[in-house]
């Protein structure tokens, strides 16, 4: 991994690990990215669902699955 020294908002940085359970700033910023990358996945993954549902006032032509199996992140276990 690269390392990379950045500036952090500490209390903003220790409200993250609170809420996530996380040990050290590393484990912090990594799971933060980790999270909005599976949400941001999530959420685009919603859209096409959505365009591609009898609600859409223009349904696609291509009406291929909207969920691609490879497009959430899965982190490798611990």
């Amino acid at each position: 991994m690269r390392t990379l020294r950045i500036d952090l908002d500490q209390r903003l940085l220790a409200a993250a690990a609170d809420i996530m359970g996380t040990a050290d700033s590393n484990a912090t910023v990594n799971e933060a990215l980790r999270r909005i990358v599976v949400h941001e996945r999530q959420l685009r993954n919603l859209e096409r669902l959505m365009a591609d549902s009898v609600f859409s006032p223009d349904p696609p032509t291509d009406r291929g699955s909207a969920l691609d199996p490879d497009s959430v992140f899965s982190p490798e276990p611990t």
